[in-house]
């Protein structure tokens, strides 16, 4: 049998027995040992939340940033041909891409992964189109407004979506851009 002395206690004076106290009690040190992981955790993953933000929407993000303050265009009103090539070189050569009049394209960057931007005129309206790979987990179509814009995302085989335009023609362009 064992026994803990406590450090704390007056020492005995010369010649006395130390005192001498039991340990305590096993389900008191399980117990402290259960509340210090538990708080740990936690800790951690509100700090992860906290620090890194959510991604669900980046691509959606990125397009209305882009049809608000377009950038200077890689390629202004590219031909087809123009516009194919760039597609394949940032999203890959089976990306689909809406048959209207392109007024702009550039490749950007998105979380770290190539994606085409474009710019089309479908009807009197300009609507924001990016493409890139689907390298996530992602809602099949999301969809928001953003004052008189709407923003919509989507996925489609080995690619994510996202269009940005008028709220008001919606209809039209999202059936140009094949939106689902």
């Amino acid at each position: 049998m064992s026994y803990l002395v406590e450090a704390d206690q007056t020492g005995p004076i010369e010649g006395d027995d130390p005192v001498v106290t039991p340990p305590p009690p096993r389900h008191r040190r399980v117990s402290v040992s259960l509340l210090l992981t538990l708080s740990v955790l936690v800790g951690l993953v509100v700090t992860i939340y906290q620090v890194f933000p959510a991604r669900h929407d980046v691509l959606a993000h990125e397009a209305l940033v882009h049809h608000r303050v377009p950038p200077a265009w890689d390629l202004p009103a590219p031909s087809a041909s123009e516009l194919h090539g760039l597609l394949v070189g940032a999203a890959g050569k089976d990306a689909p891409l809406p048959v209207a009049q392109a007024i702009g394209a550039s490749r950007i960057e998105v979380l770290d992964r190539h994606a085409a931007l474009i710019r089309f005129r479908i009807g009197s309206d300009d609507v924001t189109y990016v493409v890139g790979v689907a390298a996530r987990i992602a809602p099949e179509h999301s969809e928001r407004r953003e004052g008189e814009l709407r923003v919509v995302e989507w996925e489609h085989g080995a690619y994510v979506f996202a269009a940005v335009g008028p709220d008001a023609t919606a209809a039209i362009w999202l059936a140009a851009v094949g939106a689902k």
